[in-house]
C-alpha cells in the first residue's frame, strides 16, 4: 500500500521536500476530520474511540480528549459497569449511603474536575475494582501505536473509510504551503551592463545623451505573503465585526441553553436531550479551536481568524453551527419550552458572521493583480528607457557624420564600434524585458494552477462532511 507521502504526491503532483511538515499536516488532518465528523454525527464517536489501560486510582488525565464512556469493575474481575456522570457538586453525595445519588459497585459514577482529571466512585483499586475510560482519540498514531508520520500507511483509532479525508487535508495544506513559498516572486533576470561611451581627447564630438543612459529599469515584485499572513491586520474592520458577531453568537447559544435544563444537567424528557445535544454541538464548534482547525484545543475561535486558512475553516464551521441551531429550533417548536426569539437571534448572529466573512477578498487574486501592476510599471519604464537608447543611437549618427566631415578616421572607428555596442545593448534590453515578462506570466500561471487545485481539494473535503450532515426537513427555518 502506498505511503501517505506517496498518496499526497500523487494527489497534488508536488514533491514533498519537508517530511516533518507533511507528518504534522497528517496529524492535523486526523484531528480536523475527527472533530468535524463528530460535530455532524456525534453518534459515531465509537469509530474514533480509544481506551486507557485499567486504572487503579483516581486522577486519570486525558489531555483534553472527549470522554465517550467510563466503566468500572463491580467487584468481579472483568465485570464492567457503565459509570453515570455527575457534577462536581455531587462528589460528596455519591459517597453517602443515605443519598439518592450514592454510587455503588453496581451503579458507579464518575466526575471530571476543573483540570480535566477523572475520579470514579466507589473509589477504585486494582482488580476487581479497576476502571477504564473510553475516549475520542486526540493523539494521531499509526497502526503500531507510534506517532503518525509521512511514511505510514494506516491510522489507529480511526475509521479506514475516512483515511482518504486525512490525505486530502494534508494535500490542501501542502498546496497552501507551496503557494506561500512562491508568493513573493523573485526575478532572476539580470539587466545588461550599459556600454561606456568613448572619450576623445581634444575631440570635436560630444555625446551628452549617449553618455548619460543610466542603468536599465528593474522589476520590483510586490511583497505580499499569501499563506500564513494575519488577515486581521489587513482587514481590521472586518475582523472587529466578526469578533463582535462571534461573541454574540456564543452568548446567544448560552442563553438558550440556560432556559432548557437545570444546573445539575437533569432533563424530564427525551426532547430536552435532543435540544441540548444540538446546542452543545453548536457550542463546541464556536468554542473549541480543535474542532475548527485541528490545532491545539486551547485555541479559541477568534484566534483562529488570523490566517486565511483558518478563515476558510471557520467559515465552513459556521455553516455546521447554523445547522445545529436549526436542528435545535425544530425540537423547540415541538416542545415549545424555549422562546423562538432566542433561537432566531443566535441564527441571525451566525448569518452575520457568514456575511462578514464573505466580504473578505481572496488574497491570492489580490496578489496576482499587484504582480501584474508591477509588470505594467516595469514595461512602462522600459519603454521610456529604450527611447533614451534610441536617442543615443540617433545622436551617434550625427556625431559620426560630423567626424566623417572632419575626416577624423579614428573618431569614425570608435563611434562605429560604440554604435554597434549600443545596438547590442538595446537588443539585450528587449530580451531582458521579455525574460521578466515570461517569468511573471509563468509565476501567475503556477499560482493560478495551485489555487485551482487547492479549491478543488477543499471542495472535495467539505462536500464529504456535507453529505454526512443530517438533512433538514422541508420547510424548516
Amino acid at each position: 500500500m502506498a505511503t501517505f507521502q506517496e498518496q499526497v504526491q500523487d494527489l497534488t503532483s508536488l514533491t514533498v521536500s519537508d517530511t516533518d511538515e507533511l507528518s504534522q499536516f497528517l496529524k492535523d488532518g486526523v484531528i480536523d476530520v475527527t472533530n468535524k465528523w463528530l460535530a455532524i454525527r456525534p453518534q459515531d464517536a465509537d469509530m474514533f474511540m480509544a481506551s486507557t489501560a485499567e486504572q487503579a486510582s483516581n486522577g486519570a488525565d486525558l489531555n483534553g480528549a472527549k470522554i465517550v464512556t467510563v466503566v468500572r469493575e463491580d467487584g468481579t474481575n472483568n465485570q464492567w459497569r457503565k459509570c453515570r456522570k455527575i457534577s462536581l457538586g455531587l462528589q460528596y453525595d455519591v459517597t453517602d449511603p443515605d443519598s439518592l445519588n450514592y454510587a455503588s459497585a453496581t451503579n458507579p459514577a464518575y466526575m471530571q474536575d476543573e483540570d480535566g482529571k477523572i475520579s470514579v466512585f466507589p473509589v477504585p483499586g486494582s482488580d476487581p475494582n479497576a476502571y477504564k475510560i473510553y475516549y475520542v482519540n486526540n493523539t494521531p498514531v499509526d497502526a503500531s501505536g507510534t506517532a503518525l508520520a509521512y511514511n505510514d500507511t494506516d491510522i489507529k483509532y480511526f475509521p479506514s473509510d475516512k483515511i482518504y479525508l486525512v490525505t486530502i487535508y494534508a494535500s490542501m495544506r501542502l498546496v497552501q504551503a507551496t503557494i506561500g513559498g512562491i508568493a513573493n516572486l523573485s526575478i532572476t533576470a539580470v539587466p545588461p551592463d550599459v556600454p561606456s561611451a568613448p572619450s576623445f581627447s581634444g575631440a570635436t564630438v560630444t555625446l551628452q545623451t549617449a553618455g548619460s543612459l543610466g542603468t536599465a529599469p528593474t522589476y520590483t515584485s510586490p511583497t505580499t505573503t499569501v499563506s500564513g499572513t494575519a488577515w486581521a491586520t489587513a482587514y481590521p474592520d472586518q475582523y472587529s465585526a466578526i469578533t463582535t458577531a462571534w461573541t454574540a453568537l456564543n452568548a446567544a447559544v448560552d442563553n438558550i441553553k440556560t432556559g432548557v435544563w437545570d444546573d445539575s444537567g437533569n432533563y424530564s424528557s427525551g426532547d430536552f436531550t435532543k435540544i441540548k445535544n444540538a446546542l452543545d454541538n453548536a457550542q463546541n464548534i464556536i468554542d473549541d479551536g480543535a474542532t475548527l482547525t485541528g490545532g491545539a484545543a486551547t485555541h479559541d475561535a477568534i484566534s483562529l481568524l488570523t490566517t486565511e486558512e483558518d478563515l476558510e475553516m471557520v467559515q465552513a464551521a459556521i455553516g455546521i453551527a447554523s445547522s445545529e441551531l436549526q436542528r435545535a429550533s425544530l425540537h423547540v417548536q415541538e416542545t415549545d419550552l424555549i422562546t423562538k426569539t432566542a433561537i432566531q437571534e443566535a441564527q441571525g448572529f451566525a448569518q452575520e458572521v457568514q456575511s462578514r466573512l464573505s466580504n473578505v477578498s481572496a488574497k491570492t487574486s489580490e496578489y496576482q493583480v499587484r504582480v501584474q501592476d508591477a509588470l505594467n510599471t516595469f514595461n512602462k519604464e522600459n519603454v521610456a528607457y529604450q527611447s533614451t537608447v534610441q536617442e543615443a543611437l540617433q545622436e551617434l549618427q550625427v556625431a559620426s557624420a560630423k567626424a566623417q566631415k572632419d575626416a577624423d578616421l579614428s573618431q569614425q572607428k570608435e563611434l562605429a564600434e560604440y554604435s554597434n555596442r549600443l545596438q547590442r545593448f538595446q537588443n539585450e534590453i528587449t530580451a531582458y524585458q521579455a525574460d521578466i515578462g515570461g517569468q511573471v506570466q509563468e509565476h501567475g500561471a503556477k499560482m493560478q494552477g495551485l489555487q485551482a487545485q487547492y479549491n478543488t481539494l477543499r471542495q472535495q473535503y467539505t462536500e464529504a462532511f456535507g453529505i454526512a450532515a443530517p438533512k433538514q426537513p422541508q420547510g424548516a427555518r
